[in-house]
């Protein structure tokens, strides 16, 4: 830093490289250079010495606002009913807090920041119950207060977003522990929950907050605990189609498409405060970037703001020259959910690292009815793969017994084992994946037209 006038301080950094974004890459934050300058009442402190102490202190800051008072003992006691386990009984409270309270800074409830500014400020969890609204820490502190009237111990955590950088408790940053979530003590083990995220599942958290060092406050003992990671079958996108094929290369018929998991949260984030007709030219919009030609119409979108089902698309559509007709044959590809999906990976080169935000895994059928007098000419399936735990490719084609409809089937799931992140050196494995998948998604099988038979002289 260089003195300057008037008490100001200046530095300055020269060649510094220009930055190119490239595909599932970590947050920018941890690959570019950057500097935080901040003031602080604190004593320069080891780390360990550090999240102790801000341990201790954030277990003193919330120790009033979790007060347990009769409105809360009384509303906890109703929530629970008659449930007898510990998941039951947590179960019951989140749905409660998250029925029961409405998150003032959730788009879907359509509030100005005018309404905002004139709402009462909750002090604490009674108050937060009471009024029926409030912040989303404030949905948290509630859900805090009952499962510790319920009998458990339990804590409003910090955490940080690793989509925005990855915390290192080795580090001296408190800073990023800017995310606040509950944790729940079932047996020896602490249990995560966001009730304050509409849209999060159960027993899951953002997927930004998942695989974090979390710190647990305590007066005495504060730890850091690494949140969970939810596998591949909790984020999945099921897929169907019943279509018929018509001898032009038409392809026409009915879909249904359903998300669960974080897939479903961040699709009904990005739908919930959309009108049914934005909700639906978003569909059309996304299918045509696939293929241009097609016609969506009986369009039904069903769980947009359900916190618990899932997202789901159902419509009839009609592609004109799905499929290439060449003479007598027709050129298809079954795989109709990835058709023309581009490879994830172009570049030969990488600088960064790969990065994914989080395991999922997708479940396709597709049906489809020949056109008459068409058969199967070359209709071999792609070849299965696997990447250790990590991921697995799973087709399966076949015939109905009348030899009339094609069903293929498609299982993909990425992620296993926790491995999101991949190292430079491990790029050419990955792209080639990637790669794979893509090749066997835009798979193709040839119909042949039966020739007639001659006429009898």
């Amino acid at each position: 830093f260089v003195k300057e006038k008037d008490g100001y301080y200046s530095t300055t950094m020269s060649n510094v490289p220009a930055f190119h974004e490239e595909p599932r890459m970590p947050p920018e934050d941890e690959l570019r250079a950057w500097m935080l300058v901040y003031y602080t009442d604190r004593q320069p402190l080891e780390p360990d010495q550090l999240y102790s102490q801000l341990g201790r202190e954030t277990y003193e800051d919330y120790k009033s606002a979790l007060k347990v008072n009769d409105d809360i003992k009384k509303a906890t006691a109703e929530a629970i009913g008659d449930a007898t386990s510990p998941e039951d009984k947590l179960r019951r409270l989140f749905d409660f807090c998250r029925a029961k309270i409405r998150n003032i800074y959730d788009d879907a409830e359509g509030l100005t920041p005018e309404q905002r500014a004139k709402m009462k400020e909750n002090k604490n969890a009674a108050d937060v119950l009471k009024r029926g609204f409030g912040t989303g820490q404030d949905i948290d502190i509630l859900f805090t207060a009952m499962a510790t009237a319920a009998g458990f111990e339990s804590r409003v955590t910090r955490t940080s977003d690793r989509s925005e950088w990855f915390f290192d408790s080795h580090s001296i940053d408190d800073f990023q522990l800017n995310i606040y979530n509950v944790a729940v003590k079932v047996g020896d083990n602490w249990k995560f929950f966001d009730p304050a995220s509409k849209y999060v599942p159960f027993g899951m958290l953002r997927w930004q907050e998942e695989d974090q060092q979390t710190l647990i406050p305590d007066p005495k003992t504060p730890v850091f605990v690494k949140t969970p990671l939810s596998p591949p079958e909790k984020s999945k996108l099921t897929r169907r189609a019943v279509l018929r094929l018509s001898e032009d290369g038409t392809l026409e018929g009915s879909v249904r498409i359903e998300y669960t998991g974080h897939l479903a949260a961040e699709i009904k984030e990005d739908n919930d405060d959309d009108s049914p007709a934005q909700r639906e030219d978003t569909l059309k919009e996304s299918v045509k970037e696939r293929m241009s030609t097609a016609e969506l119409t009986d369009i039904k979108i069903e769980n947009v703001t359900d916190p618990d089902k899932p997202f789901i698309y159902s419509y009839h559509i009609k592609v004109p020259g799905y499929a290439q007709r060449t003479g007598k044959r027709l050129f298809l590809q079954p795989a109709f959910f990835v058709h023309g999906i581009p490879a994830m990976f172009t570049s030969t080169a990488r600088k960064y690292p790969v990065y994914f935000s989080f395991p999922w895994s997708e479940d396709d059928e597709v049906t489809i009815e020949l056109p008459a007098g068409f058969s199967l000419d070359n209709a071999d399936a792609p070849a299965p793969f696997r990447a250790g735990n990590i991921s697995e490719y799973k087709p399966m084609m076949g015939v109905t017994q009348d030899n009339k409809r094609l069903v293929a089937k498609r299982s993909f799931y990425f992620g296993g084992g926790g491995v999101l992140m991949f190292p430079t050196s491990s790029y050419p494995q990955v792209k080639r994946l990637f790669d794979d998948l893509n090749t066997a998604d835009n798979h193709t099988i040839t119909l042949k037209q039966a020739t007639a038979a001659a006429s009898p002289q």
